[in-house]
């Protein structure tokens, strides 16, 4: 019994050694990492990047604008997003959707979408329910 217990014990140590180092390993990489962060709120959104060493940065869009429409238009086969969205939304409201967060993860019978319906006539909303 003192020989498995003598030989567990240089096994336990590598492991142990084996740990130190992937955990040195990954405090050495956390320096070049960078964190990203998304606010998603009813009118628009905005991306911050977090790096070491920087202070935080609000992202530009392609229009170099901080802020990001929320807002997807849905015309024959393209979809537009954000600005571009926003501009479709005045040639086509129809097919322009604004606040949709709202009625993610909703059933047909909840009062948020019968609300959405009444605000937003023009969209004929069909709910399906995943099965």
């Amino acid at each position: 019994m003192t020989a498995t217990v003598r030989r567990q014990r240089p096994r336990r140590l590598a492991c142990w050694a084996l740990m130190a180092v992937l955990l040195a390993d990954q405090l050495a990489l956390s320096d070049t990492l960078a964190v990203m962060s998304v606010d998603l709120g009813s009118e628009s959104m905005k991306v911050a990047i977090v790096k070491p060493g920087v202070p935080m940065e609000i992202v530009l869009n392609k229009e170099s604008r901080r802020k990001t429409p929320v807002i997807v238009t849905l015309k024959e086969n393209e979809r537009f997003f954000g600005d571009s969205a926003a501009s479709m939304a005045i040639k086509s409201p129809k097919a322009t959707l604004r606040y949709f967060q709202h009625l993610l993860g909703k059933q047909e019978d909840n009062p948020h979408v019968a609300l959405y319906r009444a605000r937003f006539p023009e969209h004929g909303i069909n709910v399906k329910n995943a099965t």
